[in-house]
């Protein structure tokens, strides 16, 4: 028998506070909708473990390690057998130094201390569930946005209906493995497992994004407030963008189109679920090397000459702030990538760094395997392939983040800002260290 318990915490900002997701921080000017921490505990023979889930773009590991810490201190000692994993959402306050460090730490302690009220309402409300594994696919709303172009380099977002693009990189990955937990005859919850980025809207009002709307729209078919936790797949080098249209992709109205279409896909195979006859639950977990990528003296020098030939330019609309500017020719944009080069050698990271993974496995039929990355979509399909779970999630951003993570050929190809190296950036050879210590933890 497992048990389930349910906690939830509002971690909605105050106006004003600095939103991360883009180059330079956006003050928040309200709200779409609310930011919460979703707390899902699970227990049988006295081993508790869940997940805990946060409306935001990331927390790094000495933040997870200080909310640990907190929820151990709160009496829980099972704080080590928990993954902490964020939406990714681009509408959310900083929790770290990104690109610019706007983190606000009466925010930041607030969300530690409410992680410590969401567990403890989990805790407390354990009691005899049952779970149900199921399985849909998405193949519409998600895009490989790395793009082979004419001049045989690789280009992230390079816009819409450019001619110049000649196919995309990679693949996507599709499927939508997820559960259900049923508790007093109702269905009390639904973790989803998705490979997309969440970063639809780009204005300053908060929000959870798709993620958020898809709960809702489930909820709606529902018709009660079941809740809904999306544990964000390899998604380094996906997004929502379909590069064939002109359409306007980059507002809220889609971050609920794309709410809505996931929520359909999950509610129509709900009728296919099939129990999860576990009655036990295993958690392992492992601690890695995940070293620093150094620059090159050759990437050093083109960037300093870079900074150097563009001189003071600063921000002067949204354009600026993102990714796509490097298609377009961006001067701000360029000058802002050379700028991580030079700071990757001028403010060098130590040579050393620990992260870590977990697995959590309910019996033989279903396994989450973390990630404290935004991996490209390759490395999930691999630890999935080599699983013994027929049915097996990826969840990205989870127990940390150290960034993107591309395949060691993706990188020196060009203008992928994925693979264009900044401070604290990650090892080009790390892909197949995750792969592997990710097929060992969920095999284990």
């Amino acid at each position: 028998m497992i048990k389930y318990g349910f906690g939830k915490e509002d971690i909605t900002p105050k106006r004003g506070i600095g939103l991360c997701g883009y180059f330079e921080p956006r003050y928040n000017k309200g709200a779409h909708d609310p930011l919460t921490i979703k707390a899902a505990l699970f227990e049988s023979n006295g081993i508790v473990s869940g997940i805990v889930s946060y409306d935001l773009c990331l927390m790094g590991r000495a933040l997870i390690e200080k909310i640990k810490a907190a929820v151990k201190n709160g009496g829980f000692a099972f704080a080590e057998n928990l993954l902490y994993s964020c939406s990714h959402t681009h509408t959310g306050p900083y929790t770290s130094a990104v690109f610019s460090d706007g983190a606000d730490p009466e925010y930041l302690q607030s969300v530690i201390d409410k992680t410590v009220l969401a567990v403890k309402n989990a805790y407390e409300s354990l009691a005899e569930a049952k779970f149900r594994k199921g399985y849909a696919e998405n193949s519409s709303m998600a895009f490989n946005r790395r793009f082979w172009m004419k001049d045989g380099t690789v280009l992230t977002n390079p816009g819409k209906l450019n001619p110049d693009i000649v196919k995309p990189e990679g693949n996507i990955d599709p499927s939508i493995p997820f559960f259900v937990v049923e508790q007093d005859g109702l269905d009390r919850l639904i973790v989803a497992n998705i490979s997309n980025h969440t970063d639809t809207i780009g204005d300053d009002l908060v929000s959870a994004d798709w993620p958020g709307r898809m709960e809702r729209e489930i909820q709606n078919h529902y018709g009660y407030d079941i809740s809904v936790i999306t544990l964000i797949g390899c998604q380094g080098n996906i997004n929502h963008f379909n590069v064939k249209n002109n359409v306007n992709q980059t507002c809220y109205a889609e971050a609920c189109r794309i709410g809505k279409g996931y929520a359909a896909s999950i509610i129509s195979m709900l009728y296919a679920t099939e129990e999860i006859k576990a009655d036990s639950i295993q958690v392992d977990s492992m601690e890695f090397d995940a070293p620093f990528y150094h620059v090159t003296d050759e990437e050093y020098n083109e960037a300093k000459k870079i900074v150097e030939e563009i001189g003071d330019i600063s921000a002067t609309s949204a354009n600026d702030l993102t990714s796509e500017g490097i298609a377009a020719g961006n001067l701000y944009v360029k000058k802002f990538f050379a700028q991580r080069v030079l700071d990757n050698r001028e403010k060098p990271a130590k040579n050393d760094r620990k992260e870590y993974m977990t697995a959590l496995k309910f019996g033989d039929e279903l396994g989450i395997v973390t990630l404290p990355a935004e991996p490209f979509v390759e490395i999930g399909l691999a630890i999935k392939a080599n699983s013994r779970f027929a049915t097996t999630m990826v969840a990205a951003l989870t127990q940390g983040e150290i960034g993107y993570v591309g395949l060691p050929e993706s990188y020196g190809r060009g203008g992928g800002y994925e693979t264009r190296p900044g401070y604290g950036s990650p090892s080009h050879e790390l892909a197949p260290v995750l792969i592997e210590t990710g097929t060992k933890l969920i095999n284990k």
